[in-house]
């Protein structure tokens, strides 16, 4: 308790006192040294987290997370997963539909996260980079990488470095596409949707066969089956046309260009819609 409270500093909460005593006590006693260090450091650890490899996993120190969100090996997964996604989103407000994806493709453990956890894990002090380098980490790796484990090792040990876990410097953030722009949620929303397997609008490929195209033409609009030349003369050679697509015989004698009464013209009018509506009956069976 010294060690973390020294007597001649600031005298602590009893809180705090309380807090650090119940977390050793939890603590097993091979890791209550590394407890002891990170308290005193000023890191309020709940928990010595260590790798596969019994490598402390770090966790101690202030990061570009939030300051009430415990970062375990387990959200470390849920990043990773974030991470290997193809679209692009805010990092610090993540979009639901985002967060989700990424649960099930820890729960399935879905290459290449699969691959990307179980180097990560492995490699002490992972819990101390901040989001962006992580984020980072993975979207600026070959697409292959995960396919060889130890490139992939070789590819973290070189490139995951980092100052300041707490501020990230602009490349790393633009490394990480973090885009803190209103419309990233539409946007990635947008990407699941189409990965999902629907159409999309500028995302999915409207010629692929797999979409159903439904009729949207506009009917043929239909000729003017008697048509005034005027001096009171009528064209009907549309309507004789008309007339033999029906059954009705035409006498090729029949001019074209004949003079009738107005009334008669009506007349023929309605009988041959009278005709169509039969035929399209007779079709719609």
């Amino acid at each position: 308790v010294k060690k973390v409270f020294p007597v001649d500093g600031k005298t602590p909460e009893l809180a705090t006192v309380i807090q650090f005593l119940k977390t050793w006590f939890e603590t097993e006693h091979i890791d209550r040294g590394l407890l002891v260090k990170e308290w005193a450091k000023g890191n309020r650890v709940s928990a010595i987290q260590r790798t596969e490899s019994g490598a402390n996993a770090g966790g101690g120190n202030k990061t570009d997370r939030n300051p009430d969100y415990e970062h375990t090996l387990d959200t470390l997964d849920v990043e990773i997963a974030m991470a290997t996604l193809p679209m692009d989103f805010n990092i610090y407000e993540l979009p639901g539909s985002v967060y989700r994806r990424a649960k099930e493709i820890v729960k399935k453990k879905e290459s290449p996260f699969k691959e990307w956890s179980a180097a990560l894990r492995a490699t002490p002090g992972i819990l101390d980079y901040s989001r962006a380098a992580i984020f980072a980490l993975i979207r600026s790796a070959h697409p292959e990488f995960y396919h060889y484990p130890g490139r992939l090792q070789g590819y973290i040990n070189a490139n995951l470095t980092e100052t300041d876990h707490e501020n990230p410097t602009e490349e790393a953030l633009t490394a990480a596409r973090h885009t803190p722009e209103k419309d990233a949620v539409e946007e990635a929303n947008r990407q699941l949707a189409a990965a999902r397997g629907e159409y999309v609008e500028g995302i999915s490929d409207p010629n692929d066969p797999k979409w159903v195209k439904t009729g949207t033409s506009q009917p043929t609009t239909e000729p003017e089956l008697v048509k005034n030349v005027g001096n009171g003369i009528f064209d009907v050679s549309a309507l004789m046309q008309n007339s033999s697509t029906h059954g009705t015989e035409t006498n090729p004698e029949t001019t074209s260009n004949v003079q009738v009464q107005k009334a008669d013209s009506d007349e023929k009018q309605a009988g041959d819609a009278v005709q169509a509506g039969e035929g399209d009956l007779g079709t719609g069976k």
